[in-house]
């Protein structure tokens, strides 16, 4: 099994990758899969309409002279102009409609609101995240943002769930580390959820403002306007307060989830939603949401979580979303067994 070495041994993190994907340079352990992962076309794209030579083969066959022979009347030639008409009128209006889309998409981005800052951050938090804008650090980031991008393009899939065994093994950094990497490239469009709704820590990494507990959003009680905010030109995130257990037992819905992702689809269209979840095996919080998601990458802290705990994590996660690999955390190097 290839890893990654790192030289920092607080912010180090090895990929440990099963997606099953060929990944050049990486160990692959992947179970094969079937199907078709091409890519689909464009909308406005269009299949040859074979119809109309079908039309000319049956017009030329009773033109034939076996056919006047047997006394066959040819019947009134068809007029194509009307169907090619018809044909580039429907394309247009698809055209149409795809500009429109992008036209609205592109002004929901525009309306969103700028982050707010937070004025006073704790100076422990500040000093992690100068760490882990180190070059090393950051490099790490690109790798793995690459191969998600590549598969989830590969696959046709938006949503993206990070959990871990239990709290503390760095989800939350892992997960505001791709955000940022996605940032960086600039071309893609995201949107980060914090959905550990009863202890948010997305925001720390970005040093901003929690708003509205992203409970509300989930609920219906704001719309995503007013809960997400953007980092940059194509990067938007929701963190918010942390929710009670009172609200989470009368508010919270595992189909919410469902209906939220939509709703941010719908009105972004995102390359890529990232969610920060609740430990997999604290409660079943984090197993009701990945259901909902398209893909499931895994934390583990090499000093805390176990084989077994990881083991049952994967078991949890069969059959509820596709489970790209595992993220080694808090490495600082040696061989993995």
């Amino acid at each position: 099994m290839f890893c990654m070495q790192a030289t920092s041994c607080r912010l180090a993190f090895a990929l440990i990758w099963s997606s099953n994907c060929t990944i050049s340079g990486y160990y692959v352990k992947g179970r094969k899969q079937s199907g078709n992962y091409a890519p689909l076309l464009e909308t406005g794209q269009r299949m040859v309409d074979t119809r109309r030579l079908e039309k000319f083969m049956n017009l030329g066959e009773q033109a034939s002279p076996e056919g006047q022979a047997r006394g066959a009347t040819s019947p009134p030639r068809p007029s194509l102009a009307l169907s090619g008409h018809r044909d580039m009128r429907r394309s247009a209006q698809e055209r149409a409609a795809i500009a429109h889309r992008r036209s609205c998409i592109d002004e929901n981005w525009a309306a969103l609101g700028d982050h707010s800052r937070d004025p006073a951050p704790d100076a422990r938090v500040v000093e992690f995240n100068l760490q882990a804008r180190s070059s090393d650090i950051i490099g790490r980031f690109d790798v793995l943002r690459t191969q998600l991008v590549q598969t989830f393009r590969s696959r046709q899939m938006v949503s993206l769930g990070v959990s871990a065994p239990r709290s503390g093994a760095g989800t939350s950094f892992v997960a505001a580390g791709l955000i940022a990497s996605m940032a960086r490239r600039g071309d893609l469009r995201v949107i980060g959820l914090d959905l550990n709704l009863r202890a948010p820590g997305l925001h720390r990494y970005f040093e901003i403002t929690p708003q509205n507990p992203v409970l509300d959003l989930l609920s219906g009680l704001v719309g995503p306007d007013a809960a997400l905010q953007r980092l940059t030109d194509t990067v938007a995130l929701a963190v918010g307060q942390p929710a009670g257990d009172m609200a989470l037992s009368t508010q919270f819905s595992a189909d919410d989830l469902a209906v939220t992702l939509a709703d941010l689809h719908d009105s972004y269209a995102p390359d890529l939603i990232i969610c920060d979840l609740p430990p997999m095996l604290g409660g079943d919080m984090a197993l009701a949401m990945c259901g909902h998601l398209d893909a499931m990458l895994l934390v583990a802290d090499s000093q805390r979580s176990s084989t077994a705990e990881m083991a049952e994590c994967e078991r949890l996660l069969s059959g509820q979303a596709e489970f790209l690999g595992v993220i080694l955390n808090n490495y600082s190097g040696g061989e993995l067994v």
